[in-house]
């Protein structure tokens, strides 16, 4: 027993440290040995090489199982950095816009005024709403913005110019100033102009842009030269840019629908100064809503422009038609409505 636990002994410390085995037993004294007496040959370097082998694989998944622990670690604490980084970030940006987010409107009878969001240098006025509002500018113009629409300038504007940007679809009436042009940017073109009344819509299909002229004149470019420049000089005239940058100027030729019983029957109203109880029965019948004159004077006013009553609702055109002629309509709980003068300028100043 005691020689088995001593041979055991020996063979543990020949396996930590088999370099014992050239100090004990040098290759002379292997050479001088018989091995005639031995079953098996007992090849000492390859014995040698066997034990070093093992040692060297032992040590090598020894250190790879460190190497594994040791990423495993960085892995794991890497991790619950990150963790704790994105934890503290979210917390810290709800408490910072908590008070930044707006309630939720509770349902009014009148439409919601548009929020004016500002900083230094822009103002920014979006409309949600479906119904369109009147907005007074820094400079006397007015603006109808339509919903689902968002207008930006530089506050107060500048001293020379006037730019103002437009996503969606608006109605502008602009005050005079000849050292300042106005112009509005929108969808990659640029329309200018001093003193007169436009609408410009970017919400149609296939990224088409369209400006109408109502009174004056406006010049409308391209911000990356996609189209020559248009030079709208009439009333009624309307220019359609495609994304592709062709343009098309619709001009209202001098033989118009003036009969009511043609334009009762038209989608696409070519109007110039026409009657307004003609362009009114007209609207009757394409919308089946009656439409009554709240002033005898109105039924002197003659319209002229584009209107389709195949795209436009009946609340925008009544809403361009006041605007132009200075007007106001209002709905009744039968769902008519009714034209009226504007004595006083209905607008909401919304940059105080």
């Amino acid at each position: 027993m005691k020689h088995d636990k001593k041979k055991n002994q020996i063979r543990k410390t020949i396996w930590k440290m088999p370099f014992l085995v050239d100090e004990l037993f040098k290759d002379e004294d292997w050479n001088k040995y018989e091995t005639t007496d031995l079953e098996e040959k007992v090849p000492s370097e390859e014995m040698k090489l066997l034990v070093q082998t093992a040692i060297d694989n032992h040590e090598e998944c020894r250190d790879r199982k460190l190497r594994l622990k040791y990423k495993t670690i960085r892995y794991l604490s890497y991790t619950a950095a990150a963790a704790i980084l994105f934890f503290f970030s979210f917390h810290f940006i709800t408490w910072w816009t908590k008070d930044k987010l707006l309630p939720s409107s509770s349902k009014v009878a009148v439409v919601a005024k548009p929020k004016a969001l500002k900083d230094t240098s822009w103002t920014l006025i979006e409309n949600k709403n479906r119904q369109s509002v009147l907005l007074d500018l820094p400079d006397g113009s007015h603006v109808r913005l339509f919903g689902q629409s968002y207008i930006r300038y530089v506050k107060d504007f500048t001293e020379n110019v006037r730019d103002i940007e437009l996503v969606g679809r608006a109605y502008f009436d602009i005050a005079s100033d000849p050292k300042r042009p106005f112009s509005v940017i929108a969808a990659g073109t640029k329309t200018t102009a001093l003193g007169t009344s436009f609408t410009i819509n970017t919400r149609l299909k296939h990224k088409t842009v369209t400006v109408t002229l109502h009174t004056g004149k406006v010049l409308v470019s391209s911000l990356t030269n996609r189209f020559k420049q248009v030079f709208l000089d009439g009333p009624g005239q309307k220019l359609r840019v495609d994304k592709l940058g062709l343009t098309q100027v619709d001009r209202p030729g001098k033989d118009v629908i003036a009969k009511t019983s043609d334009l009762a029957s038209a989608d696409l109203l070519n109007l110039k100064n026409t009657p307004m109880p003609a362009v009114l029965q007209a609207l009757e019948t394409a919308f089946k809503k009656q439409i009554h004159l709240g002033d005898n004077n109105i039924a002197a006013i003659h319209y002229t422009g584009e209107i389709d009553v195949s795209k436009d609702n009946l609340r925008d055109i009544l809403t361009t038609i006041c605007l132009i002629n200075e007007l106001r309509f209002v709905a009744n709980e039968d769902g008519s409505y009714t034209l009226y003068k504007q004595e006083n300028t209905i607008t909401e100043h919304i940059n105080n």
